[in-house]
């Protein structure tokens, strides 16, 4: 009872299906040989049947045994990253139909992809960027964070020369990029693309207090990773729900 209780789990979590209707097959044909009772072509064409479904269950546990000797063998070195430059940052940057920009200032995120930005805003795309308020402490307390020399009126006037790129990409097609501003000091910066999709992901840096390096470690977490990647999103969000959005023409006063 026990074996036919674990063939029918299997059958119902959709496991070892293959092998589940190969064996009765090749018992089919024996006796069929035995008593012969059917003809050659048949026996032959169920033979190949039988081979197709061992193949496939060869390769299926293949692909399980690689995967789990990945988990195995992954280490920090693997999950941390020093730069994004091997991942698919630039391919999914371009690719998001909804795009999310978290960080400090995020200079370097705009200037650096402002064109980009613009194509996609002109394609139809939805950017959500948020950044510290220039006129909150919390410009001051990430500046005291910061490794080296703080500076808090030179990091003020970065966020607000990010904040009029922004409100000049804005312009391109209203509607479209929407910007707030957060009074709270920001753990890490975020790079998400389409967080609600199957092939949602999120690229985090962190924000070190006091370390050399810049920011760093940074790491990738993907829809299929599960509750860690819902606990992203749901802080995500949070960052967004408790942000004000700014007003271009006032310069958010």
């Amino acid at each position: 009872m026990k074996k036919l209780r674990r063939v029918w789990d299997n059958i119902r979590h959709g496991e070892n299906i293959d092998l589940y209707v190969a064996v009765p097959l090749a018992i089919l044909i024996a006796i069929l040989g035995i008593f012969g009772i059917t003809s050659p072509q048949l026996i032959a064409s169920m033979t190949l049947v039988i081979l197709g479904l061992l193949a496939t269950s060869l390769l299926t546990n293949r692909h399980a045994v690689k995967e789990l000797s990945q988990k195995l063998t992954q280490t920090s070195n693997t999950v941390f990253l020093t730069d994004f430059s091997e991942s698919n940052l630039e391919r999914d940057f371009e690719e998001a139909s909804e795009l999310w920009l978290v960080g400090v200032s995020l200079t370097t995120t705009v200037r650096t992809r402002y064109s980009l930005i613009e194509k996609k805003l002109r394609a139809g795309h939805q950017i959500k960027a948020l950044l510290v308020h220039p006129d909150s402490p919390a410009v001051e307390m990430s500046e005291d964070r910061a490794y080296g020399r703080p500076n808090t009126e030179r990091a003020s006037n970065d966020i607000r020369n990010t904040l009029q790129d922004l409100c000049d990409l804005s312009q391109t097609v209203p509607g479209r990029l929407e910007i707030r501003t957060i009074h709270h000091l920001i753990g890490h910066g975020v790079i998400a693309k389409d967080p609600e999709t199957a092939s949602g992901t999120i690229y985090i840096e962190n924000y070190p207090f006091k370390t050399e390096g810049g920011s760093r470690p940074k790491f990738v977490m993907g829809a299929r990773d599960g509750s860690w990647y819902d606990f992203f999103k749901e802080e995500l969000y949070n960052l967004w729900d408790s942000a004000m959005e700014w007003d271009c023409q006032t310069k958010g006063k």
